[in-house]
């Protein structure tokens, strides 16, 4: 073999950033926990929704979901926008699930005609 190969892949003295390279905040972490419980949660409820007993039980997480919609929504995009500038591509992927949750949670309780509640408070 020829050394031409190893000689065109030499080790730039500016290498890009990875996801190794950024150690996560506590906050990040945590909101990704939450994502991946929401994540967890709705799946299995939204493929049971297809019968409709458990369709109420998608509407009743739906709503759980309204009642904190904008602390999550608020966590989401912190996180969205902390991992989008770090190149981190599970991480941004992960909020914006997380933002499509509360998204879709509005849709379904306001399709539903059910009162949207968040922090105790009637809209």
């Amino acid at each position: 073999m020829s050394d031409v190969f190893w000689d065109a892949q030499e080790p730039r003295e500016d290498p890009d950033t990875s996801e190794l390279r950024y150690r996560r905040p506590w906050w990040v972490t945590l909101v990704a926990l939450i994502d991946l419980l929401l994540l967890l949660a709705i799946v299995p409820v939204g493929i049971f929704a297809l019968i409709p007993f458990f369709f109420l039980i998608y509407l009743y997480l739906a709503q759980l979901i309204i009642w904190v919609a904008p602390l999550l929504v608020l966590m989401n995009v912190l996180v969205f926008w902390w991992s989008f500038k770090r190149k981190q591509a599970a991480t941004t992927a992960l909020a914006a699930l997380g933002l499509a949750f509360v998204a879709v949670s509005f849709v379904v309780v306001t399709l539903w005609q059910s009162p949207i509640v968040m922090f105790g408070i009637t809209l």
